[in-house]
């Protein structure tokens, strides 16, 4: 792994699974082993060790450095030879003057996968033994110095979910209808839920409208009632059309206008200028006959149902 792809940054947290403290460091380096192994620690789930080499491990770029590795160890039960483990993990050595510590990590693929074939991650290029080896930056202190590592495993849940679109969905269409609405003044008209696409809704008619259409349009809003119930919540797509049909005959157009929504809350989506109060109230169109019997309607023609793959 190149230098590049390195991160290393300072904290004062000590790392959270394990310390690796050697001393009489010299002897170590010159000893003719290359590579020695810690005891194993436990996080995750995993047993762990850790792997030095203090002249660093030269078929990985090592060179005139110190090399430090994550390894898997071989008391893992493990099921088969298909198994894999994936984790987030940084290697720390300890500042002893500034009582900080130097982490190292992967800066462009943090998370790693270790199996069968890859059982050990890691950095050739983790520390240069000159920077290691002055005194005045505080890790190798009378012969003693500290290791360190934290692993998060990365474990699958299991879940799985499936996303499917309907097109026009059964019983897609609702009608609220509002006796004497030219009586209800501006006081807000609110449909009983109804149930499209796995999920219940409502209807809202604000007369007098709502927002930047009051006092000249009326409102028309649809709204995912059931949003607060459900756990977890979970987000729906829909399309759908607002329809004030002509009363007077199926033949002429009435209002219509068509939504696209995604309805991650219990919030309303609105109609914008949809009917005029002054088209609504012009007994010649059609919308509010002599009876002022309203009927608003909503037509789903997509909408979004999310399933448990179980």
């Amino acid at each position: 792994m190149g230098d590049n792809a390195i991160s290393r940054e300072k904290i004062s947290l000590p790392p959270a699974d394990y310390s690796l403290k050697i001393e009489s460091f010299k002897l170590l380096s010159e000893s003719t082993v290359e590579s020695f192994e810690s005891g194993v620690f436990k996080s995750g789930g995993y047993n762990w060790k850790l792997v030095f080499y203090p002249n660093g491990k030269k078929n990985d770029g090592g060179k005139d450095h110190l090399s430090l590795y994550l390894k898997i160890d071989d008391s893992n039960p493990h099921s088969d030879g298909t198994w894999n483990v994936n984790v987030y993990y940084k290697l720390f050595v300890y500042d002893q003057l500034s009582n900080q510590y130097l982490v190292v990590q992967d800066a462009k693929a943090p998370m790693r996968r270790f199996d069968r074939r890859k059982g050990e991650w890691g950095f050739g290029k983790f520390l240069d033994l000159a920077t290691f080896n002055e005194p005045s930056n505080g890790y190798l202190v009378d012969e003693s110095c500290v290791f360190g590592a934290e692993v998060y495993v990365v474990k699958p849940t299991g879940s799985e979910e499936i996303l499917s679109l309907v097109s026009e969905p059964d019983d897609g269409t609702y009608r609220f209808t509002i006796p004497a609405f030219g009586s209800v003044g501006d006081t807000v008209q609110r449909s009983g839920e109804f149930t499209v696409g796995e999920r219940n809704w409502k209807l809202v008619v604000y007369p007098a409208g709502s927002g930047g259409d009051r006092g000249n349009y009326l409102t028309v809003s649809l709204k995912l009632a059931d949003y607060q119930k459900v756990t977890p919540k979970k987000p729906v797509y829909a399309e759908f059309k607002f329809k004030i049909p002509n009363q007077y005959s199926r033949n002429r157009a009435g209002a219509e206008q068509t939504v696209k929504y995604f309805f991650n809350s219990a919030a309303e989506k609105e109609s914008s200028k949809f009917l005029s109060r002054d088209d609504l109230y012009d007994t010649t169109k059609g919308y509010l006959p002599s009876n002022e019997t309203l009927v608003v309607e909503v037509q789903f023609v997509v909408v979004s149902v999310i399933k448990a793959n179980t």
